[in-house]
């Protein structure tokens, strides 16, 4: 058993009963106008989330489910930003809008205000670099109790916004759990099962200019 599989086995069974009963819908691509501020094209890609409320935890590799996100050319990578939305300040976007472009991974934040996301076992020299981003053992993620996890209204989750001139693919696995059913009291009394999705794929490709 690898590393961040025994780690996200012990967030799940202190967090939810182990019965995968909830998926994710899909996975979705938008495409951000960036106005030629910076090379390439920008996307944002989502997790979209059965019901409002349900919690996404971890974004994950593991030997048997990889991740892995790459493009054909270089990923545009802010001298002042990181691999993480966490390393954007938002302060340092008003005074350099170029940085609102920067590549990064998350779980629903999109700069450093409020935001808990962080990396286990994660590599991010290539990627911070404008390689590509591979695990087979390590995650970035948040605690379940953090509001950036829970799925907004929209049931999207942020999950990536990356840039580059090239075609980007990616293959993810994610890992939350159902939203928490309670009765009049406020006692929980279901929900709070594990959502697991493996080998979800995703391409961005910039529209067709007119």
């Amino acid at each position: 058993m690898n590393t961040f599989f025994t780690f996200g086995l012990t967030m799940a069974t202190s967090m939810a009963a182990m019965t995968v009963s909830a998926q994710l819908v899909r996975v979705e691509v938008d495409y951000i106008d960036n106005q030629g501020q910076v090379p390439g094209e920008t996307y944002r890609i989502y997790a979209v989330m059965e019901n409002e409320g349900d919690i996404l935890d971890a974004i994950y590799g593991e030997a048997s489910a990889p991740l892995q996100i790459s493009s054909t050319a270089p990923f545009f990578q802010h001298l002042n930003g990181g691999p993480l939305s966490a390393d954007i300040q938002r302060y340092d976007t008003t005074q350099d809008p170029t940085l609102l472009y920067d590549s990064w991974v998350t779980i629903g934040s999109e700069d450093n205000y409020m935001n808990a996301v962080s990396g286990f076992i994660m590599d991010f020299e290539s990627f911070n670099a404008g390689g590509e981003l591979v695990t087979s053992d390590g995650a970035w993620f948040v605690t379940p109790d953090k509001r950036q996890a829970a799925a907004p209204p929209s049931k999207r989750i942020l999950l990536m916004q990356l840039t580059s001139k090239g075609e980007i693919t990616g293959l993810i696995n994610l890992h939350g759990r159902t939203k928490a059913v309670t009765d009049s009291d406020g006692n929980v009394v279901g929900g709070q099962e594990v959502i697991q999705s493996e080998g979800l794929r995703f391409v961005c490709k910039a529209p067709k200019r007119k």
